[in-house]
């Protein structure tokens, strides 16, 4: 099963993804949980400790002026190389990071 939720602004968005990660992680089924959002915040709603969010690595890197895209990588080496395992058997996986605001 593949679950994708968006919608605007203070919806809820990563509240209800990191609760539906948890519940289905201790039923049982396999969870990667990968944060898209500019401003990433699921790590810490699913229960990684403050220092642990800092360490997780983006797998898209957006920051300079070439934009970084693995390539030619399977799922499980990605997963190895930018998935961190979180509470309750979450993967975690971090899409991209704002290095800095821009305009609009």
């Amino acid at each position: 099963m593949r679950v994708a939720i968006s919608g605007k602004g203070g919806v809820g968005k990563t509240t209800i993804s990191a609760v539906l990660s948890r519940t289905m992680s201790r039923r049982g089924h396999r969870v990667i949980a990968i944060d898209c959002d500019s401003d990433p915040n699921l790590a810490a709603n699913v229960g990684l400790k403050e220092e642990m969010v800092g360490m997780l690595r983006p797998f898209l890197d957006q920051s300079g002026e070439v934009r970084f895209v693995p390539r030619n990588l399977s799922p499980s080496t990605l997963l190895a190389q930018y998935g961190y395992h979180g509470p309750d058997g979450i993967t975690l996986m971090l899409a991209a990071r704002a290095e800095k605001a821009g305009s609009g």
